[in-house]
This record gives C-alpha cells, sequence and structure tokens, in this order.
C-alpha cells in the first residue's frame, strides 16, 4: 500500500496539471504513444556506445532520425558534431545541446541490451559504457524534437537541437564554436541542456542558480634536477624529493592564497619519475587538475603554481634553464554558469506544471561540463543546465531496505530508470519550452559579467 501511495503522490499532480494544461496533456499523450520507441531508441544507444571524437554511428542515428522530423541538418561542426534547425516562424531562438559520447567503462549492470562495445584510444582497446548517461540525454533529446515537429501550432520561434561530439574529454564544444559551419546556427536567445542525476527521484528536477560546475585545466608540471648514484645524493639535485616539497606546497594555495568561501581544488592525480631505487634521476613528471568557478581564484592558483616551483627550484641550486616546465593541456574549459534569471523563468515553469516538490536545489559541484563554452562567448547568451532525476521511487525504496547503494555516474553499474524519466524528462522540458517561446524573444536577461 505504501508503494502504491507513493507512485500514486508523484502521478495524481500531472493528472491534474494535464486537466488544465493542453501543452502537458500533449506531452503525456505523446510519451504514451511512443514508449516503444523512446525505449527502443534508448536501447539501441545504451547497446552501442561510442568513445569521444569518434560517435559515428550513434550521430548518423540521430541525424536519420531528426531530418525524417523535418529539422535542417547543419553538419560539420567538429569531429561528429551536428545541429538540427527547426524554424516556426516568428519568436525567440532556443538551442538545446545533448552530448554523445559514452565512456571508456566496462559495464557490470546485468542488463540485457549492456554495452558490449569496445573502442580505439590512442593504441589501445577499451570497454565503452554510457556511464555518463548521455543515452538518456540523447533519448530525450530525440522524442522533444519529435513531439515539437508534431506540436508547431502551439509555439512559434526557432529550435536548435545540437548533437555534441566529446563532451567527457572537453574538446566537443569549442569545437563546436570554432567551426566556420557554427556561424549558420541562429544566435539563440536562451541555451539549455540536462544532465541525469543518480540520487534525485524522477519527477525531481535540480536547480543550481550561478556557477553550478566548474572551470577545469590539466596541467603536466615537469621537475627537473641533477640525477646520479642513489648511493650520493650529495652530488645530486633530487627531483623526487623536489616533486615532494612541491605537491605538499602547492597545497597551501587552497589553504592560505584563496578565500575560504571560494572553491578551489588542485589534485596531483599521477607522478612519473625515475626507474630503478639506486638512481636519482633528471627528472619527475607530474600530472594536475585544477578546478576553480572564478576567473580571479584560476589566476592566483596559476601564478602561485609557477611562484612556488621556481622557487623551489631556485632553493635547490638549479640555474633558471631547469626550473619546472608547466605544460597547460589542451583540455580547459570555463565554469558552468547558470544564468538566474532564466533559472528564475524555469523554476516558475516548473513548479507550475509538477507543484513545489519537483523543484531540487543543488550545491555546486567541482565536476566539470563544456556546455559552460556556449554561455561563456562574448556575447553571453543566458543559459541553464538542468539535473534531471534517474531513480524512481519503487528502486529507492527497495535500496534502504537492503542498505544497497545505488550507483553513481561514471560507475561500470549506473542503470537509470529510463522508462520513467525519459518521458518526464520529455514532459518537463515540453513545459520549460512552450513557456520560454510563450515570452517571446523580448525577454532581457542580465548576462555574466
Amino acid at each position: 500500500m505504501k508503494k502504491i501511495f507513493s507512485i500514486l503522490s508523484f502521478i495524481l499532480p500531472l493528472v491534474n496539471q494535464a486537466q488544465t494544461n493542453p501543452g502537458l496533456q500533449k506531452a503525456i499523450d505523446f510519451t504514451n504513444e511512443n514508449a516503444t520507441f523512446l525505449k527502443e531508441c534508448y536501447q539501441q544507444l545504451h547497446e552501442f556506445p561510442e568513445l569521444s571524437t569518434k560517435e559515428v554511428n550513434t550521430a548518423s542515428y540521430l541525424k536519420k532520425a531528426i531530418a525524417s522530423y523535418g529539422y535542417e541538418i547543419v553538419d560539420t561542426l567538429g569531429y561528429e558534431s551536428f545541429g538540427a534547425v527547426l524554424k516556426n516562424g516568428n519568436g525567440p531562438v532556443i538551442l538545446y545541446r545533448t552530448d554523445m559520447d559514452g565512456l571508456p567503462v566496462k559495464e557490470e549492470t546485468g542488463l540485457a541490451f549492456a554495452s558490449k562495445a569496445t573502442g580505439m584510444k590512442e593504441t589501445e582497446t577499451f570497454p565503452v559504457m554510457h556511464a555518463c548517461g548521455h543515452d538518456i540525454h540523447m533519448t530525450t533529446w530525440l522524442g522533444l524534437a519529435k513531439l515539437f515537429a508534431q506540436t508547431k501550432k502551439d509555439w512559434n520561434g526557432t529550435l536548435v537541437f545540437l548533437a555534441q561530439s566529446a563532451e567527457e574529454t572537453a574538446q566537443g564544444a569549442k569545437k563546436i564554436v570554432a567551426s566556420p559551419a557554427y556561424k549558420k546556427i541562429p544566435k539563440a536567445n536562451y541555451q539549455l541542456a540536462i544532465h541525469d542525476h543518480a540520487e534525485l527521484l524522477v519527477g525531481e528536477v535540480g536547480f543550481c542558480d550561478e556557477y553550478e560546475m566548474a572551470a577545469v585545466d590539466m596541467m603536466n608540471i615537469t621537475i627537473f634536477g641533477k640525477g646520479g648514484h642513489g648511493a650520493a645524493p650529495q652530488r645530486c639535485i633530487d627531483p623526487i624529493l623536489l616533486a615532494a616539497q612541491y605537491i605538499t606546497e602547492i597545497q597551501t594555495i587552497i589553504s592560505r592564497n584563496i578565500a575560504p568561501i571560494d572553491p578551489g581544488v588542485i589534485t596531483v592525480g599521477a607522478i612519473n619519475g625515475g626507474t630503478i631505487g639506486n638512481v636519482i634521476p633528471n627528472q619527475v613528471v607530474l600530472k594536475l587538475t585544477i578546478r576553480t568557478f572564478s576567473k580571479e581564484t584560476r589566476d592566483i592558483i596559476m601564478n602561485r603554481l609557477k611562484e612556488i616551483g621556481d622557487n623551489l627550484a631556485k632553493a635547490a641550486g638549479l640555474p633558471s634553464n631547469l626550473f619546472p616546465k608547466y605544460d597547460l593541456l589542451d583540455m580547459s574549459i570555463p565554469s558552468v554558469y547558470n544564468n538566474p534569471e532564466l533559472g528564475k523563468l524555469l523554476k516558475e515553469s516548473v513548479q507550475k506544471q509538477f507543484g513545489p516538490t519537483a523543484i531540487v536545489k543543488i550545491k555546486p559541484m567541482m565536476i566539470g561540463e563544456d556546455f559552460s563554452v556556449y554561455g561563456q562567448q562574448l556575447d553571453s547568451i543566458p543559459s541553464y543546465i538542468l539535473w534531471a532525476g534517474t531513480l524512481s521511487p519503487e528502486r529507492k525504496e527497495w535500496s534502504l531496505k537492503q542498505h544497497i547503494e545505488i550507483p553513481a555516474l561514471h560507475t561500470s553499474k549506473f542503470a537509470p530508470d529510463f522508462e520513467q524519466c525519459i518521458p518526464q524528462n520529455i514532459k518537463m522540458m515540453s513545459a520549460v519550452l512552450l513557456d520560454l517561446f510563450k515570452k517571446g524573444n523580448t525577454t532581457t536577461l542580465k548576462k555574466i559579467k
């Protein structure tokens, strides 16, 4: 009885809202009528994932389907990325992005349609899985595109459905905005995306105004020294010792150079140096990730990384030509900034259609997402990425009783309750898009600094 009540408490508000909202009723009817299509779409995408920059079959599948709905394809946006444009009279232009790439993870969900795919990364072969839920994103994206193509009488404006390669490696969005073909995409008034959330219930929508996800920088730092025999360290300048001092010292940047209320992370994820215990090497390579929200904090960290490294090398007696080498990799992305005024419009829409319990406040995270690239161009288009729940009430109740932890994103056992969350995502995003179209293209939102 408790289980039945839990499900009814979620469904009944939708029924009541649908009685007074034709747009929501059409979305409900659409997801019911297309349940088999959505299921088959999800299972196809889940079973055959592809690694970043190599989403050839995935892009072809999406492109063929969305073109059949009447969308104009804008191709050659870098790697396998493409746009699909549907113009429907005068009104705002809304860009809605999905990512397409899987992760080098071996699936262990036990699903009948579990991925057995493999992919090449450089010279190695890896198992591939949609462990971040991009299959959820794509199926929602495609279902929404089909729905809006069938209901053109209900809205006026232009929809840009963007399918992006290489989100996981932070290469895709930068490639898109730098491509000549990107100029063919109508300039958006609003830019939206969703990201599935393993701990939110189906029907819950996570909001985080302003900074939501961190700017990400990856850096390799080479610490030099003077190698020699491990039994005669006095004749050497030990780069391993210098690296150890450096790793310890740079943690004081966060604790002593950054304000306690200003988030920042410096992680040394790999140390490569030396070959044998009785030989002091000439150099050690450190591999770092740096996470920040504000540009000011990032600048402080970057400057202090060099100052600390150079001064440790100088104190060790190394000449300036053997000071550390700092290589910032071409993987940097800005922080995700959710426009608060756009967020207010989205919250009003979600609350109006699904009630106040659908809205969940999410704290900022230090993970990265290159959706940020679209919102932080020179013209700073108002953007927002919403968190969408993937956990059914039934499975949450079962996991609590069994004391079993729900698998998180990027893990081999991540298995969202797709038959519930995909229809709900389509209903939620349909409501959001229809309300934004009704606002017209005269809405002025404050842009980021």
